[in-house]
């Protein structure tokens, strides 16, 4: 019962330590902005593009557009982000976004607004993300404690999955209220809120040895580190080919399924965009509150979860029963993002993580584009957008289950320091 009562005192003490970081309560707000403010512009310039045009295969390119920047460029930003100050680089990120946004209401405003437009926006938005996320990636272990990094991680992911739950209910509801000037204004303040908290962090950065290395031997050494640690190798290939199957299809399946099959409208699609994120809210929440154990078998079984949810998805035939579904996956994208961000920054070494988050979101993202441009011509060849997700969530199924032999993956655990066994 004494050691019980140690226990929960230290729990309690280093629960109160998190919210005490002055640091990381500046992270969280600028999370709680940012997120949802790109959700509300996503949901904005989604419904803006099926509305100008009805060529589908133009909505495929607005996703493709984001996407092939974003792959391109993210081990660059591993390099700026282990080289230069992470918090100013997620700070203009932030006000680089806002920015184009603002460009695209003088569109608006102007009724000028084209497909193309809304492509080579994306394109940009896509160059910021790769700068983007591995700086604020990095962030996290540089300001909280190993053994507090799966709570602060899930805090962080907890305010960024209020973005799918207040993104698309307050995108949607403005759009109807206000219009697109009214959604993307709204998007605009939220970015530019969340780049003022991101200024209010104040960390020492690690001086780099500059007689150093250039940014090619960086790179290399970057690649050298990777590929020498094969638990990393082996979470790299298994997200590899998830996101072909995962993303593609339904980024581009949700809006076209609410407006060709369901006949439904832009309440329809932040319903169900709404459910995704409240469910990946209660898996965030979930793990605040737990730790868990065995985080390997966690990641499997909820990886087979999701791709069985994700067949029925393809064979779903409303809007709330979608919602339903999409639901129910958010809170296992959870179980599975949580636990593999958090085995990342811990097996490795603080001046390789800008580099190593960069290289875990170029390769295990690699065949995002491909999905998105495979979908959309499939799509193009008058092929039912439910087929291609019911097939999608087979092969992730499958994808799961033969992940069950690995025992990279099944048997990881952490110890009280936070090395991997």
């Amino acid at each position: 019962m004494k050691e019980e009562n140690m226990k929960s005192e230290k729990e309690e003490l280093g629960r109160a330590a998190l919210f005490k970081n002055k640091n990381f309560i500046a992270l969280f707000i600028a999370a709680l902005f940012s997120a949802p403010g790109y959700y509300v512009y996503l949901i904005g310039v989604e419904w803006l593009m099926l509305s100008i045009d009805d060529n589908r295969f133009f909505f495929g390119m607005l996703f493709m557009a984001a996407s092939i920047p974003r792959l391109l460029l993210l081990a660059v930003g591993g390099i700026v982000a282990d080289r230069f100050n992470k918090r100013t680089i997620v700070f203009i990120s932030n006000i680089t976004r806002a920015s184009l946004i603002i460009l695209l209401i003088v569109f608006v405003l102007q009724d000028s607004v084209t497909p193309y437009h809304l492509i080579v926006l994306a394109m940009f938005f896509g160059i910021s993300d790769a700068f983007s996320y591995p700086a604020l990636s990095s962030l996290a272990p540089m300001i909280l404690s190993e053994d507090q990094l799966q709570k602060g991680n899930s805090l962080i992911q907890m305010t960024t999955q209020i973005s799918p739950i207040l993104g698309p209910a307050l995108g949607g509801t403005l759009i109807a209220l206000l219009g697109f000037v009214g959604v993307f204004s709204v998007a605009t303040t939220m970015l530019v809120i969340s780049a003022i908290a991101i200024l209010s962090i104040r960390i020492i950065e690690e001086e780099i040895d500059e007689e150093k290395a250039t940014p090619w031997e960086d790179l290399k050494e970057g690649f050298a580190y990777m590929r020498s640690n094969e638990l990393i190798v082996t979470i790299v290939v298994m997200a590899f080919f998830l996101n072909f199957f995962f993303s593609g299809p339904l980024a581009i399946g949700l809006p076209i399924l609410v407006k060709d099959i369901f006949s439904g409208d832009v309440v329809g699609l932040a319903s169900i965009e709404t459910s995704m994120g409240l469910g990946a809210l209660l898996g965030a929440l979930l793990l605040t509150m737990y730790k868990l154990k065995q985080p390997g078998y966690t990641i499997l079984f909820s990886l087979t979860g999701l791709g069985i949810l994700y067949t029925f998805t393809g064979v779903s035939t409303s809007v709330m029963m979608t919602a339903a579904l999409v639901g129910f996956m958010g809170f296992l994208t959870q179980l599975l993002n949580i636990p593999i961000i958090t085995m990342m920054q811990q097996i490795t070494e603080r001046k390789m993580l800008g580099r190593m988050m960069s290289f875990f979101m170029t390769v295990s993202t690699g065949l995002v584009p491909v999905s998105y441009l495979v979908t959309s011509i499939l799509i193009g060849f008058n092929i039912n957008i439910q087929s291609i997700m019911f097939a999608s969530g087979l092969m992730i199924t499958a994808l799961a289950l033969f992940q069950f032999r690995n025992p990279k993956i099944a048997r990881f655990s952490f110890t009280k320091e936070g090395e991997a066994l």
